[in-house]
């Protein structure tokens, strides 16, 4: 397809909410509407009253079905920042837990600063581009001293060699797309001793990490996830795949993530806020997050 320039003018509110109404959309109350639009922003919303237009190629193209109003796509919006809020409290107790048993487990096998030799990595793992992310996060390197948080700089006060903070500092400090990028990059003893520890095959909680990693950084930039086609998805047990009927959809990565949760917390109520926001938005349909019909029976929510 030939490309072409850009043309298409900024619009103003009053236009915004006007071509939303000749295209069919029910405002009952502009004022409301204008406020919405003016403080998330016609092109976010715009993702989630996609579903309620024809989408078919045909002259009604763009067209809102008959019923549909601001307030139905403004609820899914809602709802999918409830959603992302509650995926957060949840990974960040899994990030916190793969940042300790990854770390407590090499530095236990192979001393402080496990993480400055190259023989603690499998081959392929490019170990002088760690090095480099990881003195960037700890601000170690030049350039970067103004991130450096205050155990750092007490270490680099008291300590002169070696010239790094110790794992459990730089734990700290890594993204968790870093840490999930190296897990599968350590031996396979100390993988297999670590996934072990939540009861999961090493390649599967190397997948999980790493797709867990991925949703969290959808849900930090307020990206839509509630009906979103993953391409980063936990690999599915065999024990799960009866009630997991589309991987690339949110149930698949809400099963990894209870799985996860129960392990490291025994008195998790993940899944009771989980159903209980499902239920406070009852007009959302679960299917296209991939739900079963019922869920709430299978032995990992109970």
């Amino acid at each position: 397809m030939a490309r072409q320039p850009f043309q298409k003018p900024a619009l103003s509110l009053a236009v915004q909410l006007n071509l939303l109404q000749q295209r069919g959309m029910q405002i009952p109350d502009l004022g409301i509407a204008e406020h919405y639009l003016r403080f998330i922003g016609y092109y976010r919303l715009a993702g989630y009253w996609f579903p309620f237009q024809y989408r078919n190629g045909s002259l009604n193209h763009n067209n809102f079905m008959p019923g549909t109003s601001f307030s139905e796509a403004l609820d899914r919006y809602i709802f999918d920042r409830r959603l992302r809020v509650l995926v957060m409290d949840a990974v960040e107790r899994i990030e916190v837990s793969a940042r300790s048993t990854i770390s407590n487990t090499m530095s236990e096998a192979n001393g402080p600063h496990w993480q400055l030799n190259r023989t603690n990595f499998r081959p392929g793992f490019n170990h002088q581009n760690f090095l480099r992310i990881m003195r960037q996060e700890t601000g170690v390197a030049t350039g970067h001293h103004h991130k450096q948080p205050v155990f750092v700089q007490h270490y680099l006060q008291k300590y002169d060699n070696p010239p790094d903070p110790p794992s459990w500092m730089v734990f700290e400090c890594l993204s968790f797309g870093a840490v999930s990028k190296m897990f599968p990059n350590l031996p396979r003893q100390h993988q297999k001793s670590i996934a072990s520890m939540y009861g999961l095959p090493r390649q599967r909680l190397a997948s999980w990490l790493h797709a867990i990693s991925h949703v969290r950084n959808l849900c930090a930039h307020h990206s839509r996830v509630w009906n979103r086609t993953f391409g980063v998805t936990p690999s599915v047990d065999r024990q799960q795949q009866h009630h997991i009927s589309n991987p690339q959809k949110f149930y698949n990565q809400a099963v990894a993530i209870q799985t996860l949760l129960r392990r490291i917390s025994g008195d998790t109520h993940w899944a009771d806020h989980l159903a209980a926001l499902l239920a406070d938005y009852p007009g959302v349909p679960v299917s296209e997050m991939g739900f079963p019909l019922n869920w709430r029976r299978e032995a990992i929510w109970l």
